[in-house]
């Protein structure tokens, strides 16, 4: 929660009135404009932090980035799925959130 407190001040997120008020454990979150801002311009830097790095490999080592880089989002897209289909099957019977 502390988190969260710290980025409502700075205006980048807010707590969805979405949300059941009866499981006070849950907090949707919702981001501002100004949240989806910053969310771009991180990304924007480490795309290019990331092009500069690429840059220094050879040829052969850019290649098998460009190559090996679609399966290895895969991957991780799979073990994101994979972690949260488990993390919502070990939630408790009780929670309200089900």
């Amino acid at each position: 929660m502390e988190l969260f407190v710290i980025m409502a001040i700075e205006g980048v997120v807010v707590q969805s009135p979405y949300v059941d008020r009866s499981d006070g454990r849950f907090v949707l979150v919702e981001a501002t404009g100004a949240g989806l801002e910053v969310f771009r311009q991180r990304r924007a830097e480490r795309a290019e932090s990331l092009r500069h790095l690429i840059e220094e490999l050879s040829e052969r080592e850019q290649h098998a980035v460009q190559v090996g880089l679609p399966a290895l989002t895969l991957a991780l897209a799979l073990a994101l799925a994979l972690a949260l289909a488990l993390a919502i099957q070990a939630r408790p019977s009780h929670c309200a959130c089900r």
